[in-house]
C-alpha cells in the first residue's frame, strides 16, 4: 500500500469516528446529525476513491453512499449558524435532489462496466447527471460560504471568531480541490497531486469543524454556569430584600426609597429593580411597597377594635405619609376606598 492510500485510509478512519462520536450525541443538537452524515459521506466518497485501483467497478457501490459531502456541509453550515429552522423540507428537497444525481450516475456508471452495456444514451445521461452534480455542488457551497459570512457581520466577538475560522478553513479546502488542484503539473508525484490536495482538505475540514463545534458547545456550557450563578446571586439577594421589607417591617417607613435597600444590601438599584420585577411580579420598588402597605392597612380597617381610627391615621399607621397618597393607592390594590373597604368588612 502507497503512501497515498495511507493518507486516505487515515481520513476515512478519521471520518468514521468522527460520524459514530456526532451521531451519538443526535438528540443535544440537529448539527450533530448533519455533521455525521457529512463526515459518513466523506468516508464513503473516499473510499470510492481508495477501492478504484483494486475493486473496480465495485467502487461505485462505495460511491453510492457519498451522496452528501457538499450538501452534508451545508447543512452543517446552516445547523451552525443559525439559532431558528436551521433545516427545513425545502433544504433537504435540494439535498435529495443532489444525491438522486450522485446515486443515479454511480450506478450508471457501475452498470457500464459491470456489463459492459453499449448504449449511445448512457453517455449522454451520465454527462447530464454529471453537470447537473457540478452545479448543484457549487451551489451548496456558495450557501455554505454565504452561511459563514453573514455571521462576519454579527455584533458579538466569539460569533464572529467562530464564523472567521469557519471561512478560513473553507476556503482553503475549496481552493486546494478547484484551484490548486487544476494548476498542478499533470505528472506531479506521479499524477496523484490532486488526490493528495483532496485528502488535505478533508483533514482540514474535519479537523477545524470538531474544533468548532467543541468551541461552541464550550461557550454554551460557560454560559449555562454563568446564567445558573446569576440565578443563585439573585435569588439570595431576592431573600434579603424580602427579609428586611417584609420580616423587619421596612415598609411601613413612609420615606422608604430603593435607593435605601440598595444602600443597605451594597448594591446597585437596577439589580433592585430587576428583583422586582423577576421574582416579586411588580412594576417597581414603590408598586411592591404600597402593595405590602396596603395589606397592612385592610388588616387595620378590618379590625372591629380599631374602627374609630381615622383613615388619615389608618394610611400613617401604613406607611403613608398623607391620606391622599393612601386613598389613591388603596383604590388601584383594592378596587375601592379606604372608607367603602371598612364598611364592607364591618358589615359582613
Amino acid at each position: 500500500m502507497d503512501l497515498l492510500s495511507i493518507a486516505q485510509l487515515f481520513v476515512i478512519l478519521l471520518s468514521l469516528v468522527l460520524a459514530a462520536i456526532h451521531y451519538h450525541l443526535r438528540r443535544s443538537h440537529v448539527l450533530h446529525i448533519v455533521f455525521a452524515l457529512f463526515c459518513a459521506s466523506s468516508s464513503m466518497h473516499l473510499g470510492y476513491k481508495l477501492a478504484g485501483n483494486y475493486w473496480a467497478p465495485y467502487h461505485h457501490l462505495i460511491g453510492v453512499f457519498g451522496f452528501a459531502t457538499c450538501s452534508g456541509y451545508w447543512l452543517f453550515s446552516r445547523a451552525f449558524f443559525r439559532k431558528t429552522n436551521p433545516i427545513n423540507r425545502h433544504h433537504l428537497l435540494f439535498v435529495g435532489l443532489l444525491g438522486v444525481c450522485l446515486i443515479l450516475r454511480h450506478l450508471l456508471r457501475f452498470s457500464e462496466k459491470m456489463w459492459l452495456l453499449d448504449n449511445d444514451w448512457l453517455p449522454a445521461l451520465t454527462t447530464v447527471l454529471s453537470e447537473a452534480i457540478a452545479l448543484l455542488s457549487s451551489g451548496m457551497l456558495i450557501l455554505a460560504f454565504w452561511e459563514g459570512y453573514r455571521v462576519l457581520q454579527s455584533t458579538i466577538a466569539i460569533y464572529r471568531k467562530m464564523a472567521g475560522i469557519f471561512l478560513t478553513s473553507f476556503v482553503i479546502s475549496c481552493a486546494s480541490v478547484m484551484l490548486f488542484a487544476a494548476a498542478l503539473p499533470a505528472d506531479l508525484l506521479a499524477g496523484e497531486g490532486r488526490d493528495w490536495l483532496v485528502a488535505f482538505a478533508y483533514i482540514l475540514i474535519l479537523i477545524s469543524t470538531q474544533g468548532l463545534i467543541r468551541y461552541r458547545q464550550q461557550q454554551f456550557d460557560q454560559k449555562v454556569k454563568r446564567t445558573d450563578s446569576s440565578v443563585q446571586e439573585e435569588n439570595a439577594l431576592a431573600h434579603q430584600i424580602h427579609a428586611l421589607l417584609v420580616k423587619e417591617k421596612r415598609y411601613l417607613e413612609p420615606s422608604l426609597r430603593v435607593a435605601d435597600i440598595a444602600r443597605e444590601l451594597d448594591v446597585p438599584e437596577y439589580r433592585i429593580r430587576t428583583i422586582m420585577l423577576n421574582h416579586f411580579n411588580a412594576k417597581n420598588f414603590n408598586h411592591y411597597v404600597n402593595q405590602m402597605r396596603i395589606e397592612h392597612a385592610k388588616t387595620i380597617l378590618s379590625a372591629p377594635d380599631k374602627s374609630d381610627w381615622p383613615v388619615l391615621v389608618v394610611g400613617i399607621e401604613s406607611g403613608f405619609a398623607s391620606a391622599a397618597p393612601f386613598t389613591r393607592a388603596f383604590k388601584e390594590f383594592a378596587g375601592c376606598t379606604p372608607g367603602q373597604y371598612r364598611k364592607q368588612q364591618l358589615t359582613t
